[in-house]
């Protein structure tokens, strides 16, 4: 099972949290992205519902993921510019 946000921030926590399999990012509508994690035991709610409490995650890995996933981010909408279709695969 899949879940996909494209709220940069929920995204940044659950991959600096390693709560869910980053697996990629890729376009949405307008100019937004969508970030897809592997969610094999349906936990994506309650994990949205934790950050929104303010879940802890340690600082090095939060800014660590934030960089990774706006480098990602980044590649996706350079792709769309030139008009490949592109979803950024990872295995992190």
């Amino acid at each position: 099972m899949k879940f996909a946000t494209e709220r940069f921030p929920l995204a940044i926590y659950l991959h600096a949290s390693g709560s869910l399999s980053f697996l990629h990012c890729e376009c949405a509508s307008g100019h937004k992205v969508r970030f897809v994690f592997f969610d094999p035991e349906d936990r994506a709610n309650a994990l949205e519902l934790a950050f929104e409490r303010g879940a802890p995650v340690p600082a090095n890995a939060l800014f660590a993921s934030q960089k990774f996933l706006r480098r990602t981010m980044s590649e996706v909408l350079n792709n769309r510019k030139t008009g490949e279709n592109f979803a950024y695969e990872c295995n992190s």
